[in-house]
């Protein structure tokens, strides 16, 4: 985000809730105007321009849906000055399905944060992106003591939201996250009802982000989604509108080719944060242990998350989406596509990935030219780093912060 500040005269920072944004840019703020305090806010609904002319920068406008107009206040300012590091923006992500409210674009970067991946938790978080150092020898470094498959379990249903982090057992994590899903159920999704006229249901809410933890990690039809919801799907559509507003779901979108035919359009559900898809789901470090579907799903998720912020984290962009054939002859996890090349990834709860594991990613490098095939990664809970094929290897999960 430091960066980021350097270059632009306003950045708003986004993400879910409770990932830290006003505590990450507090770090940064020369002053603070915390817009739900009414004494500041006052000041703002009076007049917005003057109230953020005086400084010192760079300025925080924490919690900004509560005075709307300051975005307007900014867009003068950022039109009439420019000058970079002036302003930080955090508060509702809702902007994104209000029309109207936003007249930022073009003037503001937005800075997406997410839950704490690896990296920041166990390596180097100021390291380039995995996909900035794709091409050089430390790509992928393995740490000296790497987790076995029940560290990586413990570490993904601890998920990343520091709160459930810092957690000292899973009894307190797990009411943690029973009152995080509470809150995101009335109190965001009444932002999203406000001057609607059409409340929606909490439980309803509830209902559908628990089917979309069941089905994490999963292709799964909008269909299939609201029938576990037990919701018609123009309803579940919207529920599922809003739930990636909030950042709790992210879907990956089915990569197409001209070169493959017969590939599935349905997308790859994911929840953002591994361990509250658990929580949601039910599984606990037991169930886990004991149920190999779930313990796949679980790690997959957490490792999707890790590969997101190193996508969101690139000076490049990059985007992530899965494969699957229509008859479900190939599928591969993840699908990175960075400029004109293609990286593949699948994930394997297993310590010791064979050149089974890595057919899918096999038979696409296969099918494409060598200039575009960046390479292939089996991710796994072994230990060692090997290669398994030309251009295709085996990775333990821990080298994405090594």
């Amino acid at each position: 985000m430091a960066s980021d500040l350097g270059g632009w005269p306003a950045v708003l920072v986004t993400g879910p809730r409770a990932v830290g944004k006003t505590t990450s840019a507090l770090r940064l703020a020369g002053s603070v105007l915390q817009l739900d305090r009414p004494e500041e806010r006052g000041l703002v609904l009076e007049d917005p321009d003057a109230a953020i002319s005086v400084g010192p920068f760079p300025l925080l406008l924490d919690e900004w849906q509560h005075t709307p107009d300051v975005l307007g206040a900014v867009k003068r300012a950022v039109d009439a000055d420019g000058l970079p590091g002036s302003f930080i923006i955090t508060g509702s992500a809702r902007n994104d399905l209000i029309a109207g409210s936003w007249p930022g674009t073009g003037r503001f970067l937005d800075v997406q944060l997410w839950p704490l991946t690896g990296r920041e938790l166990f390596g180097d978080a100021a390291a380039p992106s995995l996909f900035d150092r794709w091409d050089t020898p430390a790509r992928f470094t393995v740490p000296n003591d790497p987790p076995d498959i029940l560290g990586y379990l413990r570490i993904a249903l601890a998920g990343g939201f520091p709160a459930a982090v810092a957690s000292p057992d899973a009894d307190r994590r797990a009411r943690w996250m029973r009152s995080y899903v509470q809150v995101a159920s009335t109190r965001d999704l009444g932002e999203f009802d406000s001057g609607t006229g059409r409340p929606r249901s909490p439980e309803r809410m509830r209902r559908y982000l628990q089917a979309c933890a069941l089905h994490t990690a999963g292709v799964v039809a909008d269909s299939t989604l609201a029938e576990s919801a037990r919701l018609d799907r123009k309803t579940a559509a919207g529920y599922h509108e809003i739930l990636s507003v909030l950042r709790l779901i992210a879907d990956a979108p089915a990569w197409r080719s001209n070169r493959l035919k017969r590939l599935t359009a349905t997308p790859k559900r994911y929840l953002t944060d591994a361990g509250l898809a658990a929580w949601l789901a039910g599984v606990d470090f037991d169930a886990a242990r004991h149920n190999s579907d779930a313990r796949g799903r679980i790690i997959e998720t957490y490792v999707a998350a890790q590969l997101r912020v190193e996508a969101e984290a690139s000076g490049r962009p990059v985007q992530l989406h899965h494969l699957r054939a229509q008859r479900g002859e190939h599928e591969i996890d993840l699908i990175a596509e960075f400029g004109f090349r293609v990286a593949a990834f699948e994930v394997k709860a297993t310590s010791a990935p064979t050149r089974k594991d890595a057919r899918h990613i096999i038979w696409l490098r296969d099918q494409m030219p060598s200039e575009q095939f960046a390479g292939g990664v089996v991710f796994h809970t072994g230990r060692h780093r090997r290669r398994i094929d030309e251009g295709v290897e085996a990775v333990p999960i821990a080298a994405l912060w090594g």
